[in-house]
């Protein structure tokens, strides 16, 4: 089921109907732990952006989950390279998050 904010959870998962989690990991970005898509809050409540390339699930130490620190932020595509990886573009609903999915590596 599409949702355009952010609650922690992998939105990519959520598709196919599953809850998965997504993990802190060793370059401050929130990763699925099954699918390795990963998130970057550039601004808290604001832009989650899912990153155009997987994470390799070299996670932290300490443990810290997205679901527990969300704040409702909108999914966004990643548009450049560095922080903040966004612009004001959102997906285009659920076939635009799908598409997009489609090139995340």
């Amino acid at each position: 089921m599409w949702d355009q904010f952010f609650d922690g959870y992998c939105p990519e998962s959520k598709l196919e109907g599953e809850k998965v989690k997504m993990r802190l990991n060793a370059n401050d970005f929130f990763e699925s732990e099954k699918t390795g898509l990963q998130i970057a809050i550039s601004y808290p409540g604001v832009h989650a952006v899912v990153l155009k390339f997987r994470g390799s699930g070299k996670f932290r130490n300490t443990v810290k989950y997205a679901h527990e620190v969300e704040n409702g932020e909108l999914l966004s595509p990643q548009l450049v390279e560095r922080f903040p990886y966004c612009g004001d573009e959102l997906f285009k609903g659920e076939d635009g998050f799908r598409n997009y999915l489609n090139d995340v590596k």
